[in-house]
């Protein structure tokens, strides 16, 4: 894109970076527009850089332990819901699991590792750490 004068040439050349980083097989080309939201998460990963104690010890990480302490998959089923904008239906198709069964491991996540689902800012600070840890192509 066109950078209306010097002084935003570094944060044009900083966005071109971020688009290289979001490219891949099925997007080898793209502009800044095109991949906003991945290239907001590669800015958010970066702030937090070294302060990987924002995402290791939140709520995503316990439950990835709950699940490699216990044999569940609460972190794939809560985040096939997440991604699925908290709709049932929609995460039982991405898991090829029946509704109920979503249900039920939502409701044993809530139990066992202590999630607030209800809990708006829960949901978006525990899909960040999700994102930012990596899960789900971030």
């Amino acid at each position: 894109a066109l950078v209306p004068g010097l002084a935003r040439a570094a944060d044009s050349r900083d966005d071109a970076d971020l688009v290289l980083r979001c490219l891949d097989e099925a997007r080898p080309v793209a502009v800044v527009d095109d991949v906003r939201p991945r290239v907001t998460l590669l800015r958010l990963a970066d702030l937090v850089g070294d302060r990987r104690e924002l995402t290791s010890e939140g709520t995503w990480a316990r439950v990835l332990a709950h699940d490699a302490g216990h044999g569940t998959e609460y972190a794939r089923t809560v985040l096939a819901w997440l991604d699925a904008g908290c709709d049932m239906a929609g995460a039982a198709k991405a898991l090829a699991v029946h509704p109920n069964t979503c249900r039920y491991r939502l409701r044993q996540a809530r139990e066992q590792v202590g999630l607030d689902l209800d809990d708006p800012d829960e949901r978006l600070v525990l899909w960040l750490e999700a994102r930012l840890a990596g899960a789900g192509g971030a």
